[in-house]
């Protein structure tokens, strides 16, 4: 879950579920504590974007993005003004026009663009249609009211699924323990804390294979020389030892072979 909190004390809603996080018309999101602390004379800068900003002006975070509360608070304030319906317009091509304006208008204010120039326009605009924005304030349409409603069940659907968050965390964390201990009291009752009995094992002693051949004794490896058994035997070349290999060890083994089954096993 992505913790929403305040930047300015850096609690997050995960760690305090009571957490009221407050939105000014820069979009920037304070702590319910915060903006009592940095605005008790009423007026001041935003900690992140240093713009002006009047304590009265802050209102409570509905949306997990406060950008989208910035919109959603500038939309209102533009269609007071924008008020006009399809009825007003002689052709659906020019309500149509109108609609675009509108949205220009609230992109420019909510993204910060060509600011002061689109106040202006929205200022002569009122100055122009004064009658007809008044006479359409006067009617609380439709449309006015399914925001309004829409607003309301995004809030609750947010809180309630926070809350279904936390609770299964929760949840989560107590069987995690409850695993935990459960293991604990199984391993103290299977695993012994009694001193391990020492074995006592006689010490290995080496002794030489003995292998009987049936054949006459086998001379030594190193008595090959001297009885003459290498004078016919090619030498090792330096790659063939790199290997281990000498010549000696191939003529004991074809000795070995040679002497092997001459006298026969008695029966």
């Amino acid at each position: 879950m992505d913790d929403q909190g305040c930047p300015r004390c850096k609690t997050t809603k995960y760690r305090n579920p009571s957490l009221k996080l407050m939105v000014n018309v820069c979009g920037h999101t304070l702590c319910e504590n915060c903006v009592e602390m940095l605005f008790v004379r009423g007026s001041g800068n935003c900690v992140q974007c240093d713009t002006p900003l009047r304590k009265s002006n802050f209102r409570v975070q509905l949306f997990e993005d406060p950008a989208v509360d910035k919109e959603v608070e500038i939309r209102k304030k533009v269609l007071k003004i924008y008020n006009k319906r399809d009825f007003d317009f002689p052709s659906l091509r020019d309500y149509n026009d109108y609609l675009e304006q509108v949205e220009d208008i609230v992109y420019n204010l909510t993204n910060n663009v060509d600011v002061e120039n689109t106040k202006q326009r929205m200022e002569q605009y009122q100055r122009e249609n004064r009658d007809v924005i008044q006479r359409n304030k006067a009617k609380l349409t439709r449309e006015q009211e399914e925001l309004e409603e829409l607003l309301l069940l995004e809030q609750q659907g947010n809180e309630q699924r926070r809350l279904d968050t936390l609770q299964e965390e929760k949840r989560q964390l107590q069987a995690k323990r409850k695993n935990k201990q459960a293991l604990l009291d199984e391993l103290g009752q299977t695993v012994s804390l009694q001193p391990v009995a020492r074995i006592e094992e006689a010490l290995y002693q080496y002794r030489p294979l003995q292998i009987e051949t049936y054949g006459p004794p086998v001379p030594e490896l190193d008595q090959l020389g001297r009885h003459g058994y290498l004078n016919h035997v090619r030498a090792a070349m330096p790659q063939d030892t790199a290997g281990g290999y000498t010549s000696g060890l191939a003529c004991h083994r074809a000795i070995q072979d040679a002497f092997s089954g001459m006298f026969p096993s008695k029966a």
